[in-house]
């Protein structure tokens, strides 16, 4: 990308004294084995990817990329495979790889996925939790509050992962924990980065949202936590469609935001 600063990510070659630390992922990369690094190197391009430095239908040119990041070819080509197994890479031919276009589709699909995986669960948790492990997703819900003040986009993100895993690690279902993850994982970071983060009313109503789960959970009242759960992802979704209309947004989204 012309223009663009360059981001040094690691040494050319692994093992040097001097570390370099990554603007995006903050790791300091020196005297690394060959899988950290290669790591590193996906690390950083997930990042650019979802927070939109990256935008959707960005071409990814290995040469271009190597140079921004400031490594070789073959970590950016290895990352890349990765990031297409990851669902945000999309790989054409003759044109190479780019960054996948959003969607209004995938963007309610990624709901629909999360309650789906949850709301069969939600007994389980409400039997089986504990007032201590409830405690401490509380502790959370309180850390989230203040990333949402701080405006601190990644922490947030991190923060409200957390609280879908604290809540469900009772199930003892490793594999259920596993997919919820998934789901909410860069995929559905790059929606919030798209339609949630740059709007106060979108922002605030997903930080409510995760608190109200909480405590409803907490009342141990399993009707009061499906009626929370579906009111607020409908007022999501209604916010949500209301954002695509945006130029500014309107952009990341495949024309007709299908």
């Amino acid at each position: 990308m012309a223009g663009a600063r360059t981001r040094r990510v690691g040494p050319e070659a692994v093992g040097v004294a001097t570390p370099t630390a990554s603007a995006t992922t903050g790791v300091a990369i020196s005297r690394l084995d060959l899988r950290t690094y290669k790591l590193a190197v996906y690390d950083a391009l997930l990042e650019m990817i979802v927070s939109l430095e990256l935008p959707p239908g960005e071409r990814l040119v290995e040469s271009d990329l190597a140079g921004r990041l400031g490594v070789s070819k073959t970590p950016v080509r290895e990352a890349l495979a990765l990031l297409e197994a990851d669902g945000l890479v999309e790989s054409t031919p003759y044109r190479g790889a780019t960054v996948r276009w959003l969607s209004m589709v995938e963007s309610e699909e990624q709901g629909y996925l999360v309650d789906a995986l949850e709301m069969p669960a939600y007994p389980m948790v409400i039997e089986r939790i504990t007032k201590a492990e409830l405690a401490a997703v509380g502790k959370v819900a309180e850390r989230l509050k203040r990333a949402r003040k701080a405006r601190d986009r990644r922490q947030f993100s991190e923060l409200a992962g957390e609280i879908h895993e604290r809540l469900f690690a009772c199930t003892g279902y490793p594999r259920l924990l596993a997919l919820i993850h998934q789901v909410l994982g860069p995929v559905g970071r790059r929606y919030d980065a798209a339609l949630v983060f740059p709007f106060e009313e979108s922002w605030d109503l997903l930080r409510d949202m995760a608190v109200a789960r909480y405590e409803a959970v907490r009342t141990r009242d399993l009707d009061l936590v499906v009626r929370t759960i579906q009111d607020y992802r409908g007022r999501m979704q209604v916010l949500a469609r209301q954002r695509i209309l945006l130029p500014e947004v309107a952009r990341y989204f495949r024309e007709g935001g299908s």
